[in-house]
């Protein structure tokens, strides 16, 4: 009996720490719209459009816009805080594959390209 008394006290103390644990720590995971740290595309703001869909589509459109100017210019440099989000949302409307305003992209192959072009830029930025 005095095990099982014990038992039970091991396994419900831990549980009473977590209830009095303060939730509002949560919110510190939310990721903002901040400005990246190093060269990474940032967050388009909310204002662009109220679906996260499109704007991780503007994202992507972002990154490949950046890798673009990099082949132009050949410069290392980080293009992805230069260029403005109404040049994007110009430069989106050639992205287009659908009518369909909440889907205008095919965002997962817009990520794609993004990836294999800054990968590229990055393997010869490195050297």
């Amino acid at each position: 009996m005095k095990h099982l008394v014990a038992s039970v006290a091991l396994f419900t103390l831990p549980l009473a720490s977590l209830t009095n644990a303060d939730s509002s720590d949560f919110s510190t995971m939310a990721v903002g719209e901040g400005t990246p740290s190093a060269c990474e595309a940032p967050r388009p703001p909310a204002s662009l459009n109220p679906s996260p869909y499109v704007r991780n589509g503007y994202r992507a459109i972002l990154r490949i816009m950046a890798a673009e100017r990099w082949k132009e210019t050949g410069s290392c440099e980080c293009y992805l805080t230069q260029i403005p989000w109404d040049e994007v949302v110009l430069e989106a409307e050639g992205y287009v594959t659908s009518d369909n305003p909440l889907l205008p992209f095919k965002v997962a192959e817009l990520r794609l390209q993004a990836d294999e072009l800054l990968a590229t830029r990055d393997a010869a930025c490195a050297n």
